[in-house]
């Protein structure tokens, strides 16, 4: 919920901004080129076909980022939408900082226990399922109205434009000026 601008705070300067935001996509680009190298390493460590290794860090760190920009897009509709983008982002963030880790002590004895073989084969399937539940999530909150100050519901303003049974679902639940739409769990308007 956006709280009220502060009163007498000057405004962030522009170049402060600028030069933050320069300065975090240095920062991440070379996390990601360093966390890659390692993820992809362990994966060949691990079993994993060469030529194949490389996606392997891009399921891991891909996940983070994907459960970033959804912790973003659901942050209006509240708690109960974005417990799992945040579940999803803990998660991919503690493969990703293990491994990094684990990479560092294998690398250093060059053994591998079959145990952690097993663990980095089983991240791309389970990886696979989270992203695919959170695209339904995305999804079905896309379609959802968003509570608003005045307490009328609106349809979310970045939602794609579904069709058939989902636009009159949409339809019905988004509110008509002056009035209020229904809230979660109560029933839906007949359609006409």
């Amino acid at each position: 919920m956006p709280t009220a601008p502060r009163r007498n705070v000057p405004a962030v300067s522009r170049r402060v901004v600028v030069a933050s935001l320069v300065g975090t996509v240095v920062l991440a680009v070379g996390a990601f080129v360093l966390s890659f190298a390692s993820l992809t390493d362990l994966a060949v460590m691990a079993g994993i076909n060469a030529t194949l290794a490389w996606i392997w860090p891009l399921i891991v760190d891909g996940l983070i980022v994907v459960a970033t920009m959804s912790i973003v897009a659901l942050a209006a509709h509240g708690r109960r939408a974005l417990w799992y983008p945040w579940a999803l982002l803990a998660g991919g963030a503690l493969v990703s900082v293990a491994a990094n880790a684990l990479h560092a002590i294998l690398a250093a004895d060059g053994v591998v226990p079959a145990v952690v073989s097993a663990l980095v084969a089983s991240v791309p399937p389970v990886v696979l399922l989270a992203v695919t539940h959170l695209s339904v999530e995305l999804v079905q909150r896309s379609a959802e109205p968003v509570p608003t100050s005045k307490g009328r519901r609106t349809r979310a303003a970045t939602a794609p434009e579904q069709s058939g049974a989902l636009d009159r679902v949409t339809a019905q639940r988004t509110a008509i000026p002056g009035t209020v739409a229904p809230a979660d769990g109560e029933p839906l308007p007949a359609a006409a």
